[in-house]
């Protein structure tokens, strides 16, 4: 039986990072967060792909890019099981609100509060991805230190 190897063992932390900084990122832009069975079964799917990627992708450029795509995944899955807080006037960004059917409706979203920003929403999980890089980073370096001790005292 093989030994497991160090980055395995610390692959999981780049995962839960991935998801607590695109759940803040989330909240800061306007969003709510999902129940938490859902952001426990999306920390257990980050852990699990940061765990399989960690043999295969070594350049910071590829970590990034599969940084900004979790980030990506993470806040479709946030806005379909989370949604946006009520009274921020906030629909789904990508779509806009939807015309109103009466003239009454029509001056109640006039004077809701203005809709999010959507470029907030970015900016915040582009800093997602960017910290989640330099924490797998760093956990990269660590392991790679770790396994330097073990196979010098070893």
């Amino acid at each position: 039986m093989r030994a497991t190897s160090v980055e395995d063992k610390w692959a999981w932390v780049t995962g839960l990072v991935a998801v607590t900084l695109g759940l803040l990122a989330h909240l800061v832009a306007g969003g709510s967060a999902p129940a938490v069975p859902v952001l426990l079964a999306f920390a257990a799917l980050a852990c699990l792909a940061a765990q399989l990627l960690a043999r295969w992708i070594n350049g910071p450029l590829l970590l990034l890019l599969v940084s900004g795509v979790a980030q990506q995944l993470l806040h479709m899955g946030f806005d379909a099981f989370g949604g946006y807080f009520a009274g921020t006037g906030l629909e789904h960004l990508h779509g806009g609100q939807p015309a109103p059917k009466t003239a009454t409706e029509g001056i109640q979203a006039e004077g809701a509060a203005p809709a999010g920003d959507i470029h907030l929403l970015l900016y915040t999980h582009m800093a997602a991805a960017i910290l989640t890089l330099v924490v797998a980073a760093g956990v990269s370096k660590a392991a790679k230190a770790e396994r330097r001790t073990q196979q010098t005292s070893g």
